[in-house]
């Protein structure tokens, strides 16, 4: 609640800083929020001074930080003058009102308010707020080139250069046998046998139809204000296409297909699927020992011989049905 309550009285003072008694001033001499940079591992001092143009009494020198202006979590770095708990290795306090970053990492970028306060004249508070932004310098960029470090003639082809660190974003240029390219080769006259073209933002270089000039030596440099890295160089040939591969593959290709269908035509001439489907629905109708039906005058009369098993035809048969002398006028019924 604090905080919210010294966000507005910080807009307040900055329209009329003299109205409570102290005036605030940051490097230069300046007010307001002010831009400022530092390189990654570096120290860097935010300068801070005040004076009092009216009242009197014990003076509280606050600094206080927020990694996004658009929020008002800010938490204290220094209060009265002393660095708080936990952030002395990062920070220490430089009389009478300023404040030291010891080595700079990306992860202290952000807003640094110096807040002074005149005690005994509450509400006599001003303050002045710092930009900070952290250079880092990009890390080594990983190049991708084709696999096989050769461009085939009449096709395209791309390379890709990329830094996964660098505060601000690096621009990326393309390097063949010792100079530096320029974007577009087709715009250069020295240039003018070549095919490839590149984006200096994305580090990603296309090839248009390679012809023989695009052979050389090359590597990309990844460049911001605060430093430069570059990958491997590697040597790229170029080729004609390989046409009796191309051939051979199709030709492999149909050959295949074809013995697929042949294949499919002969089990299905033989009648081997047809065989599998006749025996399936043979077994479907195998006697399996059910019992006779005998009909008479009388009506009808249901005998239950046992079945036995035929080992040598693995089938049930009716030991009794093909012997039994049926009555006269009886109707044998099979199942």
């Amino acid at each position: 609640m604090m905080n919210f309550i010294y966000y507005y009285m910080f807009l307040i003072v900055g329209l009329v800083p003299e109205v409570f008694g102290v005036r605030v001033t940051l490097e230069s001499g300046r007010t307001g929020e002010i831009p400022v940079e530092v390189t990654q591992g570096e120290p860097k001092t935010l300068q801070c001074n005040y004076q009092a143009t009216s009242g009197n009494g014990e003076t509280q020198i606050n600094w206080l930080y927020d990694h996004d202006s658009s929020t008002t979590s800010q938490q204290h770095i220094v209060f009265n003058a002393k660095v708080v708990e936990g952030k002395q290795d990062q920070y220490s306090f430089v009389n009478p009102a300023s404040l030291q970053i010891k080595s700079a990492t990306k992860d202290l970028a952000g807003f640094y308010s110096c807040a002074v306060t005149i005690v005994n004249d509450v509400p006599s508070l001003d303050s002045g707020t710092y930009n900070l932004t952290v250079n880092v310098p990009p890390s080594k960029p990983s190049c991708q080139f084709t696999s096989d470090y050769a461009l085939t003639i009449g096709f395209n082809a791309e390379f890709r250069c990329y830094s996964s660190e660098g505060i601000p974003s690096p621009q990326y240029t393309w390097v063949k046998d010792g100079r530096d390219l320029p974007v577009n080769g087709q715009n250069v006259e020295i240039y003018k046998n070549t095919s490839y073209s590149y984006n200096k933002d994305t580090g990603t270089m296309m090839f248009s139809k390679v012809v023989p000039g695009d052979a050389g030596v090359y590597f990309c440099k990844s460049t911001n204000k605060v430093g430069e890295e570059m990958c491997t160089a590697v040597t790229i040939t170029t080729k004609d296409q390989d046409v009796g591969m191309i051939v051979g593959i199709v030709f492999g290709v149909i050959f295949g297909l074809l013995l697929i269908g042949v294949l499919v035509w002969w089990t299905w001439r033989k009648g081997y699927c047809d065989g599998i489907t006749n025996k399936d629905e043979m077994d479907d109708i195998e006697d399996d020992g059910s019992n006779d039906i005998m009909l008479d005058g009388n009506g009808p009369a249901v005998h239950k011989p046992p079945s036995e098993y035929n080992g040598s035809t693995g089938k049930a048969s009716d030991t009794a049905g093909s012997k039994q002398n049926l009555p006269e006028g009886a109707i044998r019924v099979m199942p």
